[in-house]
C-alpha cells in the first residue's frame, strides 16, 4: 500500500571517462559490491564505460581486477612502429584518425563481453558516445554492448574513429563525461553515486596544449554546475566521489595496482554516504 503512496525509488551509478581510468574504476566498482551497493542502472563513459559494462555483467568484479591488472601495453598495441606507418601510408593521410584500429583492445574484452546485447544484462546500462555522423552526444542503451564499449573508449588520434550501424563514433568523454542527465530526469531514479578521477596528469609544457586542456576543463565544470541545478530542480541527490591516483600512460601501467587500491578505499571510505545510512528513512523518500 505505501508503495503506491511513495512509488520505490532506485540509486544509480556513473563511472565517468578518465585518461586510462579503469584501474581506479575497477576498484571503485569492486569496493561498491563489497560494502552492498546495488545500483538498478550504471552508466559510463570512456574508460568508465568499459568498467561499467563489465561491471553490468553481474559477475564479481574480482575476476575482472586481474584482467586489468596484467594488462601490458603490448597487449592492446598494434604492431611497432614499422607496421603502423605501413598502415597510415595504406590508408593513406586523408583516411587515417588514429595509431590504433582497436581490433586488438576487441580481443582482450571479447571473452567477458563477446556478442552480449544490452537486453542480455542484468544490469541495466548506458554508455556515451560522441556520434560524429550526427554530430552529437549520445548514451546508447541498446544493441551490442562491445560496439558501444569500443565507440566510447576511442581517445582522439590514439584510436582511429569506430564504425558500427552506419555511423562513425569518438570518445565519449568528448561529448559527456559525465552521463547523468538521463538518470536525472528518470523519475524511478532518487540517487546517484558518481565517481570521477583525479589522475595526477602533468601539467604540458606547450602552450597551445595547455590552452586545450583548460578549454576542456572548464567546459566540463560548466557542464557539470548545470547537471547540478537540474538534479536539485528534479529532487535527485548527486553523490560525487573522487580518486586520486598516480598518473597512468600507455607506457607505464606499473602504478595501477596502487590506483585501484585507492578506488576501492574510496567506495569503503564513503560507505554511509553510498548506502544512504546518514538519511533518515522517512525524509529518504522525499529526496
Amino acid at each position: 500500500m505505501i508503495e503506491l503512496i511513495f512509488p520505490k525509488k532506485y540509486s544509480a551509478l556513473c563511472l565517468k571517462s578518465a585518461f586510462f581510468g579503469f584501474f581506479a574504476h575497477t576498484g571503485f566498482v569492486r569496493g561498491l559490491q563489497e560494502i552492498g551497493f546495488k545500483p538498478a542502472i550504471v552508466t559510463g563513459s570512456s574508460s568508465g564505460a568499459m568498467i561499467g559494462a563489465l561491471y553490468a555483467t553481474g559477475k564479481d568484479m574480482v575476476e575482472f581486477e586481474s584482467l586489468v591488472l596484467g594488462l601490458k601495453k603490448k597487449d592492446f598495441w598494434e604492431g611497432n612502429s614499422l607496421t603502423l606507418l605501413g598502415r597510415l601510408l595504406k590508408k593513406g593521410w586523408n583516411q587515417s584518425s588514429g595509431v590504433l584500429t582497436g581490433q586488438a583492445t576487441r580481443k582482450i574484452l571479447y571473452p567477458y563481453l563477446g556478442n552480449k546485447k544490452f537486453s542480455d544484462l542484468p544490469i541495466k546500462l548506458g554508455i556515451a558516445v560522441s556520434n560524429l555522423s550526427k554530430n552529437k552526444r549520445e548514451l546508447i542503451t541498446e544493441g551490442n554492448v562491445l560496439d558501444a564499449v569500443m565507440a566510447s573508449i576511442a581517445f582522439p588520434f590514439l584510436y582511429e574513429v569506430q564504425e558500427f550501424q552506419g555511423q562513425e563514433f569518438l570518445d565519449g568523454g568528448i561529448g559527456d563525461g559525465e552521463p547523468i542527465k538521463e538518470l536525472i530526469l528518470d523519475p524511478s531514479i532518487d540517487r546517484i553515486v558518481i565517481h570521477q578521477i583525479n589522475n595526477s596528469r602533468p601539467i604540458s609544457k606547450n602552450m597551445m596544449k595547455r590552452a586545450l586542456d583548460a578549454s576542456v576543463q572548464i567546459i566540463e565544470t560548466e557542464t557539470e554546475d548545470l547537471k547540478t541545478l537540474l538534479a536539485k530542480e528534479k529532487g535527485k541527490k548527486l553523490i560525487r566521489l573522487e580518486t586520486n591516483t598516480p598518473y597512468l600512460s600507455p607506457n607505464d601501467f606499473s602504478k595501477g595496482k596502487f590506483a585501484l587500491a585507492e578506488g576501492r578505499g574510496t567506495a569503503y571510505k564513503h560507505k554511509p554516504e553510498i548506502l544512504g545510512e546518514m538519511e533518515l528513512p522517512i525524509f529518504g523518500l522525499f529526496n
